[in-house]
This record gives C-alpha cells, structure tokens and sequence, in this order.
C-alpha cells in the first residue's frame, strides 16, 4: 500500500523481523529519482522486516564486484547499474536477482518497470478531454524511455481519430532545463499552432514555460502544458506542473514483494511486471480545480523529501564541502547536522599490487560504545563477497540494519577501496535526513577517491588539500583545455566592475568558423584536440593583465586592458593570426579561423550578462561579414537583430501568400551545344525591403524553422512549370534540378512527403534531380544516405552541389548514392589564369569519372573557360556564359528557340 503524507496516518509499527537480507545495486544514492527510491527502499524495508544493503556503483563504468554476495539472499539492481556477468554470478550462488527498469533476457532476471505508454496516454486523453486536438511533444528521443514515450504520443491520434502534423515535434538534445529552453525557442521561432505540449520530462517543462515568458505566452491562458516524472521541482514551480507520476514508491514496494517471493520459493517468471503510472492534475493544463489532485494523494516519502527544498542549495553545498574535506572521519558529524543515524562505518583499501582480490580494513569510525569494538578488527583482509566481514554480522550489527557500501573506483574501472555505513534500520531518521545524508555520501565518495590510501594524520591532511584545490579547479577551469571556464570570467568581470568601475576593458567573444563540421566529419576526438590546440595558441598570444576563458563547444572570451577600438581591433586580429596556426592531428592538417566581437565596458554594458551578450551579438555580425573577422559592437545592431525578426515576419507571409518567385537557370552540353536541363532557384521581391539575397532569406528560414515550407512552395512551383513544358515539348527531356536543405532532409518523413507533394503536381521523378550540399551530406551520413535512396528507388537523380567548398574528401564521394558532381565557381573564375585551380579541377573531374559520376561546372562566364572546362573532360556547363538564371516566361522563350534550333 503507498505511504500517505498525513498527519493521522501513524508512522508504521516495526513487524517480526527476519533474517532475510536483500541487496540493491544502485547508481547513485541521491537525486530526485534514485534518492526517492533509496528512500522508499529503506521505508519499505523497515515495513516487510528484512536487512537492506545498498550498493552504490556511481563511478564504475562496467561494475562487477560481488560485494556483500555471501550474506546476500536477494538482489535487486535499479535500472543498468550492474553487469550481466555481475547478475550471472549471483544466480550462481542462488541469490534472486530483480530487476527494476532493466532488462535481461538471457538471464533468470524478472523485471519490473513502469509503464511509460500508458501514463502518456493518459496525459493525452485528459488533454484531449480538455479541447485540445493540436498537441506537440518535445523531447530527447536519444533516450531510450522518452522514445517509448513519443511513440504513446504519435499513436494517441490515431486512436482519437485526429490528424497528426510532424511539426508539432520539437526535438531537443536535453531532458534537462536547457533542452526545455531549446524547444520553447523552436516554439516560437516556428509561430506553432499548438494548443497543448507534452514536455517528455518535468525540467524540459519548466524550461519550456521559461522561455515562452520570454515573449509574454502565459501557460496555462493561452498554452496547456503537461510533463512526465512528477519531480519535486514541478510540484513547487508556478504553475505547478501537470504530470504523471511513476510511483516510485509502489514500484519499489511490489519489487521487493516479488523478490521476497521469490526467495521464499516462488517459481521464476518470465513476463515483466508492468506499473501503471498516475496522472497528476495541477495548474499547468488549464484544469478546472474539481479536476486537480489534491496534495493528500502525495506519497509519504514523497511528502518527506518536499522539505529538502527548504533549504537553500548555497547552504548545503557549503556545508557538503565544509565537511567532505575531512574525508572518511567526517561521517561522525553527519547524525548532528542531518538529524540522521549512524552505528558505524569502515573503510578497506583493495591492496591492487599486493593482493588484488582482498579488502584489508584500515580506518574505522563509530558512536559512543561502539568504537574500541570496531578499531579491534582493522587490518585483517577479506574477500568482496565476505565485506562488510562475518565477525561483524556476528557481534557488532543492530538486530535490524541498513548497510550502505559505496566503492571508490581507480583508474581502468579498478578499485580502491570501499566505504561501509552501517546503520538500525529502525533508527528515527527522517525521510528528507536520509535523503540529506545520501547526497552527503554521494559527494564524500569523491573525496575519498583522492584521499583513500591516506593513513597518517599528516598524509591525510596533505591530501585533503589537494583535493580542495583539485575541486575548486573542476570548479573554476575547463576540464579540457585547462583555461578558465565561464564561471571564472563572470567572477572576473564582477570584480572588475566592483572594484574598477570608471576602468574601461574590451570583452571578445571568439568562436570557431565550421567547428560544427570537423566534430561531425573527423569525430570528437578530432574536435577536442583542436581546441587544445586553440587554447594553447590563445594562452601565447594574450597579455599578462588579460583575461581568457572557454564558454563552452568553441567559444572563447577574452577580458581585456584596452581603452581604444584601434587597440581592441589590433589586439584581437593577433588573435586570430595566432589561431589561424595549422593544426595537424594523426597526420590530418586543418586550417582553423575564428570570429569575434568586442564590447567595451562600461561604454556598451555595465554587467558581465550585457558585455556577454553584446560581444556575441557583434561577433555573429562578424561572421557574416566574409570582409572582417572582427567587429566592433554599437548600437545600430540592435536593429539588425529587429531586421532579422522583420525578415522573418515577411517571409512568412511571403510564404503563406506564394508571393516567392521560381527563375530557371540552364545547363548546357558543351560538345553538342544541346540544352541538358534547369536549375530552379527561389528569388524574394518584398514590396517593404525590395529584392532580398537568396542568401539572405534561405538563412533566416534555415534560422527560423520556415525552411521546409519554403522548400515545399519551390517544388511546388518549379515542378508544375516543368510539367508544363514536358507537355509542351513530349519529344524532348529536359533535366529539372531542385536544391534541398540540410534543415529540410533532417526533417520526419522528409522524402515521402516530398515525393508525394511532386507526384501530385504530376512530376516526372525519372526527369528531376535532387541536389544536396556537403554540409547536408556531413551532418548525418548515414540519415542522409538513406534518405537519398528513398528518392532513387522511386527514379529520381542526386547531385551534389558547391564540391569542394566544404570538408570535402574520398569517403563522402564514395559513400552518397550520386549521379552529378557540381563543382563550385570559386574554382571555375580563374581557370584560365591561375594553373592551381585548373589542375584542382582536373583532380576533381578524374576522381568523379573513376567513380561514374557526371560533372558540371558552376559559373562558367567565358568562352575561353568553355573550352578549358571542355578540355578537362567536365559533361555539363552551367553559368552566364550561355544565360543568367530566367523567369518561367524567359526560358519558355529560350526553350522553344532551342528546341526549334535542334
């Protein structure tokens, strides 16, 4: 039955107790999840009167000790946190192993989990029961629950009989607060119709709420929002947040029922055990209040841990550092400051070069009594499965206890040493005590890491130090390139506007231009030692009263003793200079080159935040601006950032409107003069701004969202012309080539929508290709390819576009299912003079001949570079040389010359 948090409900009386003792293998002690569920563990232990012994395996990548495993009769393991072979040994030994959230076919391992379908299912229902019909989800889909989850999601529709849209999806990288932000500006940024969203996690909701108040959209007034995992966050945020309860409590409850089942005798079942989850209604979906839960419906241990948010995380971190720095001794002072209870606690060291498979006991604390007992037994050696050691089952454990062993793991997954609590499992320990004294533990283990082998008061103390010193650096540099972090420079720039505040100083935000492209086409490894070597050039070039950090991925800020734009703009070009030095890794050589903006205090922003925010906003300028790498901020670009919201705006309309243009540019065979095909590309005349770049506007869609309407409005248009002249001109084929987006191709069932959308305007997919770019190939090989084949099957050509301006290589060329190379004009204008770019394209045209590919040339303007082209052996002309890209009107003009001609 679930604990009630009320008042009347009295605390449970202690039954019989057994000599039953029960392991759990569990990744960690604390957090809103698995701190619940040690809390739970422990309530419910106390209620069915058997030993607990929990095994936390935090730092271990593959954990497979068998400690404990002599004095164990079953085993519970909480979500992935031990090893099959871990879980094999202990069926060996005739221990019953459970398993909550994890499966193990192979093993005689039941599973009980939570059923993650049905509680979104019933947040939908209730949604839907609510008015809604338009409800997006946003969510991680990388993990492995909140795919189960948005798979209940698209399927609801189905069931309700509802049309569902793939753009109501907003796909986040995070299940954390971060990611919620994320889809809240994907909200936004696409104008969605949605009425509803289902967060796949309670911090993606809070997030999500966060950034909507950004633009004034009130949840739940003019948006429902609802959420899975019913945290403690979600129940204290405003508006309290809509969502389903995994009822911890009860899964763990019905775990350790099955298992003690099975230990006394039950047969092994095979079918898992599934939980049904719990619908929470508050605030956040717009309920009226007879539909909201009443908080009476809270869990006990629920309840209990709700008064951990009573104090100020400040404080208890404060005090979680002020005490861990005294290492393994400092457990002793836990039961004052938590409130909490503590019998005694050893540590054993794991001697790896003396003797790798014992634990030799070598510090021990207790209370009161108990202490000259415990110091008896140090230094005698045991086996894993034999610790905490029999002669302490025998002599110095409660009648009842709870153990907790944490190991300490070393380098190569091996291990150190382990950490034994013990404790009455009858003590009068709060539930948010324990919780407390959990995080506690979860956070001394790191010390301990550090400080195990420490035996003498002086080495200890010694020791100690330097693991303050390493946190505080964890705390303050970057784990990667070892320069400060983002955390430091605040501090730095707080401190010089306190101390400071008439000094000017110049901040400079730097990124990497494509740093994106080398993670994703070389790998991280790659992309990490790159920006070691950018750090390493970064630290030689700065002065000795500047200051430089790592913001995160390639960013870089700089805090700098200059009072002049002249001084600011030299000092930052060094900059740039020195990170333009080649970096060669495992025989690779790339060039690198940066961006940045400069902001000056106390001219441009008199926080940290305003001088951040302006350097980035003049660095993003920067990059835009192919004639400088460096820009100064000023005011005037606050009304770029509102041009760009206003292009948004038009295009939209211009978008809904079909107000967009479609010219046509021809391709040409320069051995029989004969035109081959059209090119179709968008052009934007907005009767506010006048004619806008395609380079422009296909950036604020890609920016925005509206890419693949954009996309879909082209086709649409270039395909019924095309259709128009085929029917005008049977005898002859006309090649009609269409761009596709990098941001279109990652879309949800991108190519059966599109080839749909061309078949209905009554395409010819056997007469259109497909372009793609390298950065779209790049992005994600393996989607791309087969996004592509999807198109081949159904006859359709690819080619791809602008070659060799990208991180272009063999494998790309060899991988993607291509028919065309189009090799970029930036290699075509000055074939004729400049013998590099002649000889380039010569490589180019045999590698995509040795391959069977077809090549066209971009931009050819001459007719000396017509024959030039020719003589390398490129199949297809494009370029001004034969007409600019044409209206409909125009190359309906030119068909029926050309086609009269031949």
């Amino acid at each position: 039955m679930p604990f009630l948090a009320d008042a009347n409900v009295p605390f449970p009386s202690q039954p019989a107790h057994t000599s039953m003792t029960i392991g759990v293998i569990v990744p960690l002690l604390s957090g809103f999840y698995l701190g619940e569920i040690t809390s739970s563990l422990r309530l419910i232990a106390q209620q069915k009167g058997v030993n607990l012994v929990l095994i936390r395996t935090g730092g271990f990548d593959d954990y497979q000790l068998p400690l404990a495993f002599d004095h164990l009769d079953g085993l519970l393991t909480i979500l992935d946190s031990a090893s099959p072979a871990l879980l094999e040994c202990a069926i060996e030994r005739g221990i019953k192993v459970m398993s909550l959230g994890e499966s193990y076919p192979t093993l005689e391992v039941e599973t009980i989990r939570s059923d993650q379908q049905q509680g979104v299912e019933a947040v939908f229902d209730h949604l839907v029961r609510q008015g809604h019909q338009k409800i997006g989800f946003c969510g991680n889909l990388s993990v492995e629950d909140i795919q189960v989850r948005f798979k209940a999601y698209q399927s609801r529709f189905e069931h309700w009989q509802m049309p569902y849209q793939a753009h109501w999806f907003f796909s986040i990288s995070e299940s954390t607060l971060p990611g919620g932000r994320d889809a809240g500006r994907q909200f936004i940024a696409r104008n969605s119709e949605c009425t509803a969203i289902i967060c796949a996690t309670d911090y993606n909701a809070v997030g999500f709420i966060e950034q909507l108040k950004t633009v004034n959209i009130a949840v739940p007034a003019q948006l429902a929002v609802a959420s899975i995992d019913n945290t403690l966050l979600g129940a204290r945020f405003e508006p309290a947040l809509t969502t389903i309860n995994q009822q911890l409590e009860n899964l763990v409850e019905r775990a350790l029922d099955r298992l003690i089942e099975r230990i006394k005798g039950a047969p092994y079942s095979s079918g898992d055990i599934v939980m049904p989850q719990q619908l929470i209604v508050r605030d956040s979906c717009g309920a009226p209040e007879s539909k909201k839960c009443a908080s009476a419906n809270l869990s006990y241990v629920r309840q209990q841990l709700l008064d951990d948010l009573a104090h100020r995380p400040e404080e208890i971190h404060e005090s979680f550092f002020n005490l861990a720095q005294h290492g393994f001794h400092s457990l002793l002072n836990l039961p004052s400051v938590y409130n909490t209870s503590l019998k005694w606690a050893f540590f054993a060291l794991n001697y790896r070069d003396y003797d790798q498979d014992k634990l030799y006991v070598t510090q021990a604390c207790a209370m009161g009594e108990e202490e000259q007992r415990c110091k008896d037994i140090t230094q005698h050696a045991f086996l894993p499965s034999q610790y905490p050691p029999a002669e302490l089952y025998n002599y110095h454990l409660p009648d009842a206890f709870l153990i907790t062993l944490i190991p300490i793991p070393q380098e190569s997954n091996g291990l150190c040493g382990v950490v034994a609590v013990v404790d009455d499992l009858y003590s009068d320990s709060s539930a948010s005590g324990y919780s407390m004294f959990n995080n506690y533990l979860d956070m001394l283990s790191l010390f301990i890491e550090r400080d195990a082998l420490i035996e003498s008061v002086k080495l200890r103390e010694e020791k100690s130090q330097n693991m303050a010193t390493k946190i505080r650096h964890l705390a303050y540099y970057d784990t990667l390139t070892g320069i400060p972090n983002r955390i430091m420079m605040k501090e730095q720039l707080d401190r010089h506007i306190q101390q400071r505040p008439r000094v000017p100083h110049a901040a400079m935000l730097m990124d990497l231009d494509r740093f994106k492209f080398v993670n994703d086409t070389y790998g991280h490894d790659v992309g990490d030692a790159l920006l070691q070597h950018v750090s390493a050039a970064l630290r030689r070039v700065i002065r000795r009263n500047d200051k430089l950090a790592r913001l995160g991925g390639d960013e870089f800020l700089f805090f700098c003793d200059v009072s002049t734009n002249e001084a600011a703009l030299m000092l930052a070009n060094r900059i740039l200079q020195e990170v333009e030095t080649p970096f060669v890794f495992n025989g690779l050589e790339l060039a690198t080159q940066g961006s940045i903006g400069i902001a000056f205090y106390p001219h441009d922003g008199a926080t940290a935040d305003d001088l951040i925010k302006k350097a980035d906003i003049a660095m993003y300028r920067a990059k835009r601006d192919s004639s400088v790498s460096a820009m100064l901020y000023d005011c005037s670009m606050d009304s770029d950032v509102q041009l760009q919201a206003t292009l948004e705006q038009l295009l939209r309309q211009a978008i809904e409107n079909e107000d967009l243009s479609v010219h046509f540019q021809p391709q040409y065979n320069p051995y029989t003069g004969k035109l081959y095909g059209v090119e179709s590309l968008a052009r934007w005349y907005s009767p506010a701004l006048g004619h806008i770049s395609p380079t422009t506007f296909i950036a604020v869609a890609e920016e925005s969202g509206l890419i693949y309407k954009l996309g879909e409005l082209m086709t649409r248009k270039s395909v019924r012309e095309h259709v128009r002249w085929s029917a005008m001109y049977p005898d002859e084929i006309l090649k009609l080539s269409i761009n596709v987006s990098p941001g279109q191709l990652v879309r949800p069932h991108f190519a059966d929508d599109y080839i749909a959308a061309i078949l209905e305007e009554g395409g010819n997919p056997n007469h259109i290709i497909i372009e793609i770019t390298e950065t779209a190939a790049i992005t994600d090989l393996e989607h791309c390819v087969a996004i592509l084949n999807k198109f081949i099957d159904v006859g359709f050509e690819i080619a791809l576009d602008d070659f060799g301006t990208g991180y272009s290589s063999l494998s790309l060329l060899k991988q993607l299912p291509l028919k065309y190379v189009k090799i970029d004009r930036s290699f075509i204008m000055d074939i004729d003079t400049d013998q590099s770019s002649k000889d380039i394209v010569r490589s180019i045209v045999m590698m995509c001949h040795s391959f069977g590919y077809c090549t066209l040339a971009e931009g050819v303007e001459t007719p000396a570079q017509i024959e030039l082209v020719k003589e390398l052996g490129c199949n297809l002309i494009q370029g001004y040389v034969y007409s600019r890209p044409l209206p409909a009107e125009e190359l309906e003009r030119l068909l029926r010359s050309e086609y009269h001609r031949h």
